[in-house]
């Protein structure tokens, strides 16, 4: 995964005009997928279009270990 590919998959999949660093993005998704032992796509998709990973919702809401993934992100995107 490199910065260009997600700004490809937020402005083309997603639709969505670009209005974020996609460096930090990278460098959030990297180190919460190395986190929770997680695919890097997947934690990207769980953060920016809430598409669930295994045990992360629950009858469509978010678990407390979804909330946890998004909450690691963004410290780091933040930080």
């Amino acid at each position: 995964m490199t910065s260009k590919d997600i700004q490809d998959y937020i402005e083309i999949d997603l639709g969505k005009p670009m209005r974020h660093d996609p460096e930090m993005l990278l460098e959030a998704t990297q180190e919460t997928a190395s986190t929770f032992d997680l695919d890097e796509w997947k934690v990207l998709r769980l953060v920016l279009a809430n598409e669930p990973i295994l045990g992360t919702h629950n009858y469509g809401f978010q678990t407390a270990y979804g909330r946890a993934i998004i909450e690691n992100f963004t410290f780091i995107y933040h930080g």
